[in-house]
């Protein structure tokens, strides 16, 4: 569900209605300078979080929120503020890219090599598909940077996690040793 709406008015911002009940938890997600606070301030109906003007020399927001604040909307639920973020990365997401583009998926399975990287080599299916004008050149982009980035941020995220399992041992085995070595 996506609604428009105008974070300084509250009629505007009524329509989040339908989300806003007692028992509920919302967290306001999105880059730095979009409203984030603006909005909740409008929710509360009065001005309890921090914000910024728009800078006069260049028309761009201020950012403001530097932590995390969880806020009592009384018997329309809590919500959480949270600073901006620069980007939201995607990882292990290949599944969902394969149902996304499954006519470029289908596609891949007919091409000559199993290693084809859909660009120049001989006997590409999907090359075919964008000549015969079966399938769009964007369309094709968009998979292949969108597998890029799944491959590389999976990777990050397996490298942290094996990083952080390593650590957990390595701490707990000092602390075994540590208990070892307390009685003498």
């Amino acid at each position: 569900m996506v609604e428009a709406i105008n974070c300084l008015d509250a009629e505007s911002v009524s329509k989040l209605s339908p989300w806003l009940k007692a028992g509920t938890t919302i967290a306001v997600l999105g880059s730095s300078v979009v409203g984030k606070s603006t909005l909740i301030n409008t929710l509360l109906g009065k001005e309890q979080q921090s914000t910024s003007g728009i800078r006069e020399d260049d028309d761009k927001g201020r950012h403001t929120t530097t932590r995390r604040s969880l806020i009592s909307l009384g018997a329309k639920g809590v919500i959480l503020d949270t600073p901006g973020m620069r980007e939201i990365q995607m990882a292990d997401c290949k599944e969902g890219i394969a149902i996304t583009f499954a006519d470029i998926e289908g596609l891949v399975g007919q091409c000559k090599f199993g290693d084809c990287q859909h660009h120049s080599e001989p006997g590409c299916a999907v090359q075919q598909a964008i000549s015969s004008g079966e399938l769009e050149q964007r369309r094709l982009t968009n998979y292949l940077k969108l597998l890029r980035e799944e491959s590389f941020n999976s990777a990050m995220l397996s490298e942290r996690r094996s990083s952080d399992k390593a650590l957990g041992k390595y701490y707990k085995r000092i602390a075994s040793e540590s208990q070892k070595l307390k009685g003498r």
